[in-house]
């Protein structure tokens, strides 16, 4: 006996019948979290379907150089709407453990990504003037874009450092700083201002540079000069320099 397939295209998806027998865009949010996934997924794809429908209808009079059926607010409103039922959608097909959710509204869980599209056009791609004018937020939305998106390392590494570091703020270029040169420019004070460090201060800036010398394998006379440098502040009441070069210079 044949099986026949029958497949599920944009539009019949759009006239087929919720569950409770209504057409899809009249569901209610009562409704909606009474259904289980696979129709709430449905209910999204359908809604998007409507929305693009709508976008293409008012963005080609605009192409056209036609008189607007609708304003660039209105525009942007309909897109907004669209890809809010695509992200719910994709939670679904993807086994997000997201919840889903019925309207803009009622979506407190979502990540925020600049849209592809701004009214009419494929946004431009973010050139150092446009950084360089941004605000630290939408500087770290930008670096957070890249990571998402793009799956780039450092933009990952870079969002991480405005996370935990207030007072970072990378450049448009990014930075390839190591864990340790990142430390030295942007958590520590400045080895120039050593004179004027605390004795605390002096302490863990002798204990870091002994320790990763230790572990990098580095050069062992200067590894047992900070050491000899943190015993020294250890027991007190002992002169101290941030290297063997300035040591000497003190002595002569």
């Amino acid at each position: 006996m044949q099986k026949w397939v029958v497949q599920m295209t944009w539009f019949s998806l759009l006239k087929m019948p919720n569950p409770f027998g209504g057409k899809w865009e009249d569901l209610t949010r009562d409704e909606y979290y009474s259904m289980d996934d696979k129709n709430k997924s449905n209910y999204h794809d359908s809604m998007r379907v409507k929305f693009d429908k709508q976008i293409k209808e008012v963005v080609a009079p605009r192409k056209a150089g036609q008189a607007p059926p609708a304003t660039d607010e209105q525009i942007r409103e309909l897109r907004e709407l669209s890809r809010f039922h695509g992200r719910q959608s994709s939670r679904y097909r993807q086994g997000s453990s997201r919840e889903m959710s019925y309207s803009f509204e009622d979506e407190t869980n979502r990540q925020q990504h600049l849209p592809r599209f701004d009214v009419l056009e494929r946004r431009k791609p973010t050139t150092k003037e446009m950084y360089d004018s941004y605000t630290r937020k939408q500087k770290y939305r930008y670096w957070a874009r890249k990571g998402n998106n793009e799956g780039n390392r450092m933009a990952m590494r870079i969002r991480h450092r405005m996370d935990t570091n207030p007072n970072y703020t990378p450049p448009f270029e990014g930075d390839e700083l190591t864990e340790a040169e990142y430390s030295d420019k942007y958590l520590h004070r400045d080895v120039s201002e050593y004179d004027n460090f605390t004795d605390g201060e002096k302490r863990k800036y002798h204990k870091r540079k002994e320790a990763r010398l230790r572990r990098a394998g580095g050069d062992r006379d200067l590894m047992l000069f900070h050491l000899k440098m943190y015993n020294k502040l250890r027991r007190g009441n002992f002169p101290t320099y941030p290297t063997p070069e300035a040591e000497k210079e003190a002595e002569q």
